[in-house]
């Protein structure tokens, strides 16, 4: 074994760049310029640069396989159960050791120093109510003027939010239903916050059921939530994903909503369990609904509440911030169909 073969790593590294050193100082004394030194070790560099890409090449390729590898993980269904199942179980067994829950229970991993918290409602923000004179009915609404509708906390009806909705505009009342029970985005996937003056006599709650558990009764109402991603893919595609009047600020969230009755027993105002966000819009599609808006505990003196009826094609749209709202059938209504989603804003 040669003298060479002994040396490390790192001296053999120092051992070449003490001969380099050297070289570079002989040349100087041999009166070569700097450029004639550099035209002479650009073989030399060219080599050291391809070795360098190479490395980077490599690393890239490594990272390029761990990402293919993490989003292949997540977007088939059978891998993504599994990793979180054992990310779980190691959580747990990590538990006695780091207690991590706290980071469970925050909203962001990592503070944002720029943001603030949306300001609370004041007294001062109810004097809008004095403006207000009944609710305004708009259409091909501009998004600046709606901004302005939004932030003020002023309550609108949209006229022609649903004109190019044909599909749906198109259906009955037994056809809507009917897709739950037909359509296999719908049929495989659960709904969140199931509310039915049925219920009690219902085998499921579920949505899928009513068109025959329901079509023998009379009067009823039944409520819902889209949250399971197929279903609510399915049901924004009917809707064109996004109402055509909301401004570029609201960012829509990811569920919708899906309200139905028939029959006029429905005598007193039905509360709607919709998540508290920002704004709401609820879509008239089939018969008519009458909405009583009342305003926060704060602005009580100083707003009065609103009823409004909407017909089919119109949209109601609530700024949460200052009311909550309250829902029924109206007088001598059609089975009514309504749809309805929420959205927020920083």
């Amino acid at each position: 074994m040669s003298q060479d073969d002994k040396l490390t790593k790192e001296e053999k590294l120092r051992l070449i760049d003490q001969e380099i050193t050297n070289l570079h100082d002989f040349c100087v004394k041999s009166g070569f310029t700097e450029d004639q030194i550099r035209s002479l070790s650009a073989p030399v560099a060219r080599i050291a640069e391809r070795g360098r890409r190479k490395t980077w090449l490599r690393r890239l390729l490594k990272i390029s396989l761990f990402v293919g590898a993490v989003v292949l993980c997540y977007s088939w269904d059978p891998a993504r159960r599994k990793v979180a199942i054992f990310g779980k179980l190691a959580l747990v067994k990590v538990l006695p050791y780091w207690d991590w829950t706290y980071l469970h229970k925050e909203g962001c991993l990592i503070n944002n120093p720029f943001y603030t918290q949306p300001p609370r409602l004041i007294a001062e923000d109810c004097e809008v109510c004095l403006e207000i004179k009944g609710m305004e009915r708009l259409e091909k609404v501009d998004h600046a003027d709606i901004s302005d509708l939004l932030l003020d906390n002023v309550p609108f009806v949209v006229t022609d939010a649903t004109q190019e909705w044909t599909e749906l505009n198109g259906m009955t009342f037994d056809e809507f239903l009917e897709l739950y029970s037909t359509q296999p985005e719908f049929l495989t996937s659960g709904v969140c916050d199931f509310h039915s003056s049925l219920r009690k006599s219902l085998s499921s709650p579920h949505p899928s059921v009513l068109p025959s558990e329901a079509q023998d009764k009379a009067d009823w109402f039944a409520l819902w939530q889209n949250c399971e991603r197929d279903a609510v893919r399915l049901m924004r595609k009917f809707y064109r994903t996004r109402p055509y009047f909301l401004p570029p600020m609201v960012e829509s969230h990811e569920s919708n909503w899906v309200f139905v009755s028939k029959g006029q027993r429905i005598k007193r105002f039905v509360p709607l369990p919709l998540e508290k966000y920002s704004v709401v819009w609820l879509a008239q599609v089939k018969g008519s609904v009458s909405y009583r808006l009342e305003p926060d505990p704060i602005c009580q003196t100083t707003c009065k509440p609103i009823d409004v009826t909407l017909k089919p094609g119109e949209t109601l749209v609530v700024p949460q911030n200052l009311w909550k709202f309250q829902l029924k059938n109206s007088k001598d209504s059609e089975p009514s169909v309504v749809v309805a989603a929420t959205g927020t804003w920083d």
